[in-house]
């Protein structure tokens, strides 16, 4: 699972960013998290070749500037178990991202999850790419399963594409198939059923 659920009736918009050194030998392979009473819990494993790896954790309120809230590191043996930390008493929105990394120093971001103390709340982490040739792939984070519909706009508002599928309790990740649009910039809108919408841009390019 990745994570979240969250409050706020109004529209945002969130970007999440991902920075990868090929070099690095440490993997994020899953992430989640969850509301578990007011905490926030995530879950997580790796891939590792190294004798040891640094892993911190990062919070932020906004989805854009993070801070270490904990930091450890672990070997090789630990590495092959999953992860888990619980934020406790959160209040409102919290985003949160794993920073894994080498003794050298070389490391990367995993993507950006989110949750928060609203029971039927939900999030969208990320669109991965936002400039999108064919396809791109949609992170959700949700408080409970249910059914989410997606309209896509011009900067028009004209609508030209629209569907729905079913959210996981979570994380739910969708692939979204956009080789039928046309070049250019293009506006997503998610909804839950409910008057809570988020949206986000991106550019279609051929």
């Amino acid at each position: 699972m990745l994570l979240s659920l969250l409050l706020l009736s109004t529209t945002i918009s969130i970007q999440a960013q991902l920075s990868v050194s090929d070099s690095v030998p440490v993997r994020l392979s899953t992430l989640d998290a969850r509301l578990v009473g007011n905490s926030a819990r995530l879950d997580w494993r790796v891939v590792c070749f190294l004798s040891f790896a640094r892993f911190e954790i990062q919070k932020s309120a906004d989805g854009r500037s993070y801070t270490t809230i904990h930091s450890f590191e672990a070997d090789e043996l630990r590495c092959r178990q999953p992860f888990d930390f619980t934020d406790a008493n959160i209040n409102g929105r919290a985003f949160y991202r794993l920073r894994v990394g080498d003794p050298d120093g070389r490391v990367y971001n995993s993507k950006i999850v989110a949750v928060a103390g609203k029971e039927t709340g939900f999030e969208l982490n990320s669109l991965t790419p936002s400039l999108v040739f064919n396809s791109t792939s949609l992170s959700i984070s949700a408080a409970v399963a249910g059914k989410a519909s997606i309209s896509i706009t011009n900067f028009q508002g004209n609508t030209v594409q629209s569907f729905s599928f079913n959210l996981n309790k979570g994380v739910t990740e969708t692939l979204l198939n956009l080789s039928g649009l046309a070049k250019g910039n293009y506006i997503l809108r998610l909804s839950n059923g409910s008057s809570d919408t988020r949206v986000i841009r991106f550019s279609k390019v051929n």
